[in-house]
């Protein structure tokens, strides 16, 4: 379905701006919440473990079930909701001082932070013409990444690391926002109705969403296309999503200064990434989404036999250079091809499935470290590495049943083909 350029783009610009604003706000937390329940509650190191381990979980659960609620009750309110529940979770955890209160607000920010990124991306989709989506997509992945560089930053030389005032700091950016964004979304109605209409009567409503969610999951769970794409996003992010452990593991093992070299490797992802994603978003808008996950595959393997052949810290940099410039070619496409797959009115359940690809964020560390215990680092990076060739060839084997999306007004290209 081509969509008119007129549609609202104040709305995706603001959802791309928030995206930044909100893992600013994350950062100034998130990465440091362990500190936090070490040096705050004093908690032992496994209960922390637990407690942050759990996130992906929750983070999995929520991210299907708001995606697919925006289809029933329509994007805006789920958007809005889920800020107030995150807003709710940090103030929760500035008055937390026992584990279970701690429990109960990370998970409620999990799913919170989890439902807010599946409706928002089918959101951009439902405002965005059809051949300006991967562009957007990547714009977003470039503001969730600037945040997260400069954020840890920031706090730092605020002081606010590890301390609970940062919770009420992310709290406040988080309210900003929100106040924005429902400006905004009252002030623009076609965004406002954007997903489900929500229309249903008070006494049916609960039947509605059962009914709706059931339905949600019943068509995701017998789409072969889609789940071929889950599994084959899990195989990537189990390389690229804790790649940061991996590291950590080999490098505390076989280097005396392995910390140091992992500050370089971390700094050098983000610069990375940041640097070369508009590129790669350029790139990637005027090809098929396979053939830039295509590329990015091989890079990462690539990045990941440059760290098993590594023994010198330059060495280990050029290869993060080049698995972070993999990254760079396979998220925006990823969403980019759901959006393609998914009908028009189950488009928040098909972004809300695709979270189940955050699994592969647990299958790659527990790979890997099995690995690495009973065969070395080198095994560990091209085991692993070998799942981004397995995904690869899983997006290659199915490319031929992706939907190409019809051309522009003012081409001659209207009608949808199938690739060759």
């Amino acid at each position: 379905m081509t969509r008119s350029t007129a549609s609202p783009p104040f709305i995706a610009r603001l959802l791309i701006v928030g995206s930044g604003i909100m893992s600013l706000a994350n950062s100034f937390t998130v990465p440091f919440l362990a500190v936090f329940l070490r040096r705050e509650l004093g908690l032992a190191p496994s209960t922390v473990g637990f407690i942050v381990g759990s996130s992906v979980f929750f983070s999995v659960f929520a991210g299907f079930v708001g995606g697919s609620l925006s289809d029933i009750l329509g994007r805006a309110r789920l958007l809005l909701f889920s800020l107030l529940g995150v807003i709710a979770s940090f103030i929760g955890f500035y008055f937390s001082h026992h584990v279970l209160a701690v429990f109960a607000c990370n998970a409620a920010m999990s799913m919170s932070a989890a439902s807010f990124s599946p409706v928002g991306k089918a959101m951009l989709s439902d405002v965005l013409p059809d051949h300006k989506r991967v562009k957007w997509f990547s714009h977003q992945y470039l503001a969730l990444n600037i945040g997260f560089a400069v954020g840890p930053l920031i706090g730092g030389f605020a002081g606010l690391s590890g301390g609970r005032t940062a919770f009420l700091v992310s709290a406040a950016v988080y309210a900003c926002y929100l106040t924005l964004l429902g400006l905004s979304l009252l002030l623009n109605r076609g965004a406002r109705a954007a997903g489900g209409a929500g229309a249903a009567p008070d006494t049916e409503r609960f039947g509605a969403v059962t009914r709706g969610l059931l339905g949600s999951a019943r068509v995701v769970a017998t789409d072969r296309l889609l789940l071929c794409f889950i599994v084959a996003g899990l195989l990537l992010e189990a390389v690229h999503g804790r790649i940061s452990t991996l590291l950590a593991q080999h490098l505390a093992i076989g280097f005396d200064n392995g910390t140091t070299i992992l500050g370089y490797l971390l700094t050098t992802n983000a610069v990375t990434v940041v640097g070369f994603q508009m590129l790669a978003s350029r790139f990637a808008s005027k090809r098929e989404p396979v053939t830039s996950i295509t590329i990015g595959g091989l890079l990462l393997f690539g990045g990941m036999v440059g760290f098993a052949a590594s023994a010198e810290p330059w060495q280990f940099v050029v290869s993060m250079v080049v698995f972070s410039v993999g990254e760079t070619f396979i998220i925006p496409s990823e969403f980019a091809i759901i959006d393609r797959i998914a009908p028009e009115n189950g488009r928040g359940s098909y972004f809300g499935a695709q979270t189940f690809t955050q699994l592969g964020g647990f299958v790659g560390p527990s790979a890997g470290g099995l690995l690495l215990a009973g065969a070395g680092g080198t095994a560990m990076f091209l085991g692993v590495g070998s799942f981004a060739l397995v995904s690869v060839g899983i997006y290659l084997l199915v490319r031929r049943r992706i939907p190409v999306p019809a051309a522009p007004r003012g081409t001659d290209k209207e009608e949808t083909h199938e690739p060759a």
